[in-house]
Order: structure tokens, then sequence, then C-alpha cells
């Protein structure tokens, strides 16, 4: 199969990348997932403006440890502003535990994905390419960083009219289909999309809009 993180085509070794070592056990999960017509039934429920400030105030914390910020200091900050129920299972076992190399990785990776939720709520004033992997300054601008209170930023947090996020999306979602088409096919992925800066985007988006219901640790990116 080919790496959603360097293009490149790969034997696995424990579900991880030969060249760059990326953990593609969730690509592979997708890949295998059962067509499950239970799950067709569940509708889609976007996210509150307060739902999607929490959120990325809970992921930016995370991916900040991710970068070598203090877990400890995070974990306090989180549970003052009334945060800690808003971190996922994966993310406190990361937390509260040493973790391997590859899932601090990961988690660095998860910036993408926050760039969807702060341009959803008006944080950012637009998204980026996908190109490449995003320019973190307006992200570390944009968002609130410990010992600061939180209180300001989802009172101000304000969603963007459907149709313009649904437009957005759907350059997402397109940009994906055609990096994970040239992947299955054999084919090298357009120069102009980076696969694993889109997976990461489609990720945010399908959480935000409330794709089948999924909390965050279960979202699946089909195309």
């Amino acid at each position: 199969m080919f790496c959603v993180n360097c293009g490149k085509e790969t034997e696995l070794v424990d579900s991880r990348c030969t060249h760059c070592g990326f953990d593609l056990a969730a690509v592979m999960a997708l890949l295998d997932e059962p067509d499950d017509d239970d799950m067709e039934d569940v509708d889609d429920v976007p996210r509150s403006a307060e739902e999607i400030a929490k959120r990325a105030l809970t992921l930016s914390a995370v991916v900040s440890c991710a970068y070598g910020a203090s877990k400890p200091d995070v974990i306090d900050w989180l549970k003052q502003e009334d945060l800690w129920q808003a971190v996922t299972p994966a993310e406190q076992e990361f937390l509260e535990r040493e973790a391997p190399e590859q899932v601090r990785c990961n988690f660095t990776w998860k910036v993408e994905a926050l760039v969807p939720l702060l341009w959803a709520i008006g944080k950012l004033d637009g998204m980026p390419g996908v190109g490449k992997q995003c320019d973190t300054e307006p992200i570390k601008r944009a968002v609130v960083w410990p010992p600061n209170s939180t209180g300001a930023f989802i009172r101000s947090a304000e969603l963007r009219d459907e149709e313009e996020i649904g437009r957005e999306y759907e350059k997402i979602y397109e940009a994906h289909w055609k990096a994970r088409d040239a992947k299955l096919n054999g084919r090298p992925v357009p120069r102009a999309i980076s696969a694993g800066v889109v997976y990461e985007r489609h990720y945010g988006f399908n959480w935000l809009r409330g794709y089948m219901g999924q909390p965050w640790d279960e979202i699946t990116t089909d195309t």
C-alpha cells in the first residue's frame, strides 16, 4: 500500500510505514470498514460554536504537549478551565502516560485537523492550501494557551455560515479523494496535494459537521 504521510509505496511493520514510520493503522481500518446499514441511519448533527471552540482549545493543548509542552501543566490548566471533560480517551491516555514516539508524532499531525475547527468559528481568516503543512504561527495567535483564561475565546466563537463551511468541506473532500484515488491506483499524488494534510483536514471537518454522530477518536474520512 501507499503511505498517506510520505506518499511512498511501503511494506508495513506493526502497521507502520517502513520509510517514515507513520502509523497507518487508522488508514487500514478505513479500507477494511464493513458496510454497516445501521450507520447510514445516524443523522449528521453539526457541532455548535461552543463545542468547536472547546475542542479546538483542548486539541491545541494536546498538540502542544506532542511538541514538548509540560503535560502536568496542561492537565492542570484543562481542569482549571473546565475543559478536562472535553479530552478524548486517546488524548487522556497520551497526556497521562509515557507515549511511544510514533504516538507523539501522530499527535503533532493533529494541528492540521485543528485548522478547520479554528476557521469554522472565525478564529482563522482563511483556510490554508493543502499542498504542504500549515504555517503554525496564525494558529498560535488564534488560540489561548496556559495559564490564560479561555472564557472570552469560547464566548466570542461564532460559527460561519453553513454554506460557506460546506464549500470548504467539498474542496477538502475532493482533494482527499484525488489523493486516495491516486494511491489506490498506483499513481503519484498530485503535487498540489499533501495526502497527510488533506486526511487531517477532512478529519476535522467531519467532526465539526457531526458526520454520522462519530466522536473525535472514531472519525472516519470516507471518500
